[in-house]
């Protein structure tokens, strides 16, 4: 029961997209841009209004993401060097592993499974994530040459942290905001989850497999079965118990990000593999998050 409540509405969403994309001709960017600069920003500053995070549990939120991040982009640079990759297949391979889909099917996911008393730390958890998947992305898809500070200012610029420090301001400074406004945004953001799936959808429909199997399956196992398996070990290194522990694990168990595909065909870092690797990462999630919801409980 647990795959047709949650895991399949998720992918019945994405479905939808997918199809619509083969069907229609669709201008992709506006849908995304639309999904950067009004769902997601209103569905977190709403969420963040309404809601509230202990400082002590953020800072290990802040520490799980440092060490989980590091963690998988060593155990990727490790297996490249055992394969003998050469420099652009192991950033595309490094991107695939250490990368997950934190938003577009990360955030519906937990949702589905835990409900609205999930958010709060989902979407904490979906910020945090961001930072390395707005900066530590570009700097392994570009290579050699990219300055850390530009690819900061890059990521200062995406709407979502704009949404996070208003409403860090608001609640700081003890600003209550007319009904009207929370109205407003609540109602905005509530647009976010949908669209995130749809988005995901359109984007697979895009991707396409090559011939390198042996690639795609040693870049699903890392990212379907090793990284939940840091997850675990790190949520208990860290103290995470009860509803906080089950959605990192379980929001940070989804499938190959999507957003490194845009910075490869940028940089030219093998988006053909990288393309593959997300589609199969996204069918081979269908099963073990199945598996892991029903571990999770």
């Amino acid at each position: 029961m647990l795959f047709v409540q949650v895991i399949l509405p998720v992918f019945l969403i994405t479905f939808a997209g997918f199809l619509f994309d083969r069907k229609s001709v669709v201008d992709l960017k506006t849908l995304a841009n639309c999904t950067l600069y009004l769902f997601a920003p209103a569905l977190v500053f709403s969420s963040l209004m309404q809601r509230s995070v202990e400082p002590d549990i953020l800072g290990r939120l802040g520490l799980f993401m440092l060490l989980y991040t590091a963690s998988l982009c060593l155990l990727a640079y490790a297996f490249a060097r055992y394969r003998k990759f050469d420099n652009s297949t192991t950033r595309a391979f490094t991107l695939t592993t250490s990368m997950m889909n934190i938003g577009n099917f990360g955030l519906p996911l937990v949702f589905f499974a835990y409900g609205e008393s999930a958010l709060d730390i989902s979407i904490v958890t979906f910020v945090l994530f961001n930072i390395p998947l707005g900066t530590l992305a570009i700097v392994i898809a570009q290579g050699q040459g990219v300055k850390w500070r530009e690819a900061l200012l890059q990521t200062l610029k995406i709407p979502i942290f704009h949404g996070v420090a208003l409403a860090l301001l608001c609640k700081g400074l003890n600003l209550p905001l007319p009904d009207f406004l929370l109205r407003s945004t609540e109602l905005l953001g509530q647009g976010a989850i949908p669209a995130m799936l749809i988005l995901l959808g359109m984007q697979l429909s895009r991707s396409r497999i090559r011939d390198a199997w042996g690639f795609f399956a040693l870049s699903s196992a890392i990212r379907l079965i090793a990284a939940p398996l840091l997850a675990i070990a790190l949520v208990s290194l860290l103290g995470f118990d009860g509803l906080t522990r089950k959605i990192l694990i379980l929001q940070t168990s989804t499938p190959s990000a999507v957003l490194p595909l845009l910075y490869a065909v940028r940089f030219n870092t093998r988006p053909d593999l990288i393309s593959g690797a997300i589609l199969m990462s996204t069918v081979c999630s269908a099963f073990t998050l199945t598996f892991l919801l029903y571990w999770l409980g």
